[in-house]
């Protein structure tokens, strides 16, 4: 079986996140607050038993965020949907750049936007995956009995 591998190396500033979802649907974009003219990406933050919402920079590459709680640079933050609470820790997935764990935000056609939870990191990263990957993860997370 040959696996092909496609990599495409886009330039800082160049895309944006136009929609982003927790793993319940929820959308989480916030059309009211904007970053470089494009609505923020609105997640609940909590480090050290404060909480608070951020809105992430939706330029990737970029990272001024706002966010309503302070975390010193290097800690570890908890990032979850704002409107259902569902935790967007990705525990599969860790760091290139520090090897921390990293959070998730689904995107459309099967698309996630992978990123750091540690407060500075620049890794981050977009992966997207074909409906045959997502079929393949399916049957691996439930197992032939319960799919019969």
């Amino acid at each position: 079986e040959i696996n092909d591998r496609l990599e495409l190396v886009i330039p800082h500033g160049k895309l944006v996140v136009g929609q982003a979802y927790c793993p319940n649907g929820c959308s989480l974009m916030a059309p009211a607050r904007r970053i470089h003219g494009h609505p923020a990406i609105h997640l609940r933050a909590t480090y050290q038993q404060r909480s608070g919402s951020i809105y992430l920079d939706p330029v990737c590459g970029l990272h001024d965020n706002i966010s309503e709680i302070e975390v010193p640079p290097r800690e570890v933050v908890e990032f979850a949907c704002p409107y259902c609470g569902i935790s967007l820790d990705d525990p599969d997935v860790t760091c290139s750049e520090c090897a921390g764990s990293m959070f998730a935000l689904r995107l459309p056609e099967g698309a996630h936007v992978e990123a750091c939870r540690r407060n500075g990191c620049p890794g981050h990263r977009l992966r997207v995956i074909t409906g045959e990957q997502l079929m393949q993860r399916l049957f691996d997370s439930l197992g032939m009995d319960s799919i019969l």
